[in-house]
């Protein structure tokens, strides 16, 4: 079956590619952790009167188009002259993505990073959930974890997993995306430790006014009332993850929980 083009699609498209020279690049990027509440950090930047959103929370421009300014800015306002904004950009495929950083920086060099971390055993559920709910993803999530582990335990098989992080999904994600160290190092090889900031989730859940604060500051952005926001994308499952399962990932995740709280400088909130 031939797909019909979608017309409209590539007029607004065309329209937003010949007007890239007058669209503002991104001065704030979130690049995840995935299911960690980027969304809703991100609805929380949108809120303050001196940011502007995008088409959409997750461009992903910088995976899509490396190189290029033209292409990169598609997503974002329009910029009139006399107009002084930030822009953010949420897209989490940034974070494991192997090449994201050197991207980033070639076109942002002096971009404001935000992460968020979340328990990496409850973010591969939690992600599990969200690929089996939207029929993405129906295979066994003890059998999918465990030969996440596996690959990651191999150093030798390190280039087919960048590879595999190239694509949105692959059979290491919800094992990869929470090996936070590994991914933060590459950022932290790019870009100076200076321009990036790094949040707890459950911490950000618990006062997002107060993180709020932290965060306006980092982003360069005056300090403004922060009113409370829905939860977004609420997962909404009620399953519950095998014990069996839980424990193999809290084994293999405590070494690599360590090494980032040896990076952040903190103890965490989980083992």
């Amino acid at each position: 079956m031939i797909r019909q083009p979608n017309l409209l699609f590539e007029i607004d498209k065309a329209w937003r590619l010949l007007t890239g020279p007058a669209r503002a690049l991104p001065s704030i990027v979130i690049p995840g952790a995935p299911k960690c509440g980027t969304s809703t950090l991100y609805d929380y930047l949108a809120a303050h009167p001196d940011v502007r959103r995008g088409a959409r929370k997750e461009p992903t421009n910088f995976v899509h188009y490396p190189g290029s300014r033209l292409r990169a800015a598609m997503n974002y306002p329009l910029r009139l002259p006399g107009a002084s904004f930030h822009v953010c950009d949420g897209s989490v495929e940034y974070f494991t993505h192997p090449d994201a950083p050197a991207n980033v920086r070639a076109i942002l060099p002096d971009a404001r990073l935000i992460f968020l971390f979340r328990d990496p055993v409850k973010r591969a559920w939690s992600d599990y959930q969200m690929f089996y709910k939207f029929g993405s993803d129906r295979s066994d999530f003890g059998a999918s974890v465990r030969a996440g582990m596996q690959w990651l335990d191999d150093p030798s098989l390190s280039p087919l997993v960048d590879a595999a992080a190239r694509q949105a999904w692959h059979p290491a994600r919800y094992v990869l995306a929470g090996w936070y160290a590994r991914a933060v190092g590459r950022w932290l090889d790019v870009f100076p430790r200076e321009q990036s900031l790094f949040l707890i989730s459950e911490e950000f859940y618990a006062n997002p006014a107060g993180m709020m604060a932290g965060v306006f500051r980092h982003a360069g952005l005056r300090e403004v009332p922060v009113q409370p926001l829905p939860t977004a994308r609420e997962g909404g499952y009620s399953e519950k993850m095998p014990a069996d399962v839980e424990s193999e990932l809290r084994e293999f995740f405590m070494p690599r929980n360590a090494r980032l709280a040896e990076i952040l400088g903190r103890e965490l909130p989980w083992k």
